[in-house]
């Protein structure tokens, strides 16, 4: 059994996107690899919002083989509930993330009202940095959430495919 067999890991859009970006080839590569080896290790979740924001992608192709890697790793997807956008509301509210950012906020408060163990994003404006992690750690204490690991996909395995 694998260690990680037992984590629930909540994928926001960014990870899916990142496996046809060729602008980051590095990241791109990291997140190829990860999906080929470490991908199956994890119980993996991404959310309505998730899909919505891939579907106005302009490109159909990369609309579809985006879409293609949420169904080929049976990745469960998570409504938006009125819980998690009220929580969402409180990230922005007390500037874990900007207003203008309202996806975002939706990506962690989905994992948090759903008490994922860990959420992956290459966003490192408005998720994976010290700032809004410590607010959403601090908000989520508050309103009794859990605390949630956020990390690039560095964090849950890929580190071994490459450096960025």
């Amino acid at each position: 059994m694998n260690q990680n067999d037992e984590i629930k890991l909540y994928l926001d859009t960014s990870v899916p996107s990142a496996f046809y970006d060729t602008s980051k080839p590095v990241r791109q590569l990291v997140t190829q690899k990860w999906f080929e080896y470490k991908a199956r290790g994890y119980t993996l979740y991404t959310s309505i919002t998730a899909v919505d924001e891939i579907g106005e992608l302009n490109n159909p192709d990369k609309r579809q083989n985006i879409m293609d890697i949420i169904f080929d790793y049976y990745m469960n997807i998570i409504e938006l509930s009125e819980e998690a956008v009220i929580l969402a509301e409180e990230y922005m509210k007390r500037g874990a993330v900007p207003k203008s950012e309202r996806e975002d906020a939706y990506h962690i408060a989905i994992a948090s009202v759903n008490r994922f163990s860990c959420l992956a994003s290459w966003n490192f404006k408005h998720i994976v940095s010290l700032n809004p992690i410590r607010k959403v750690h601090e908000i989520n204490m508050k309103f009794s959430y859990p605390i949630i690991e956020i990390g690039s996909l560095q964090l849950f395995g890929g580190s071994e495919y490459g450096n960025l």
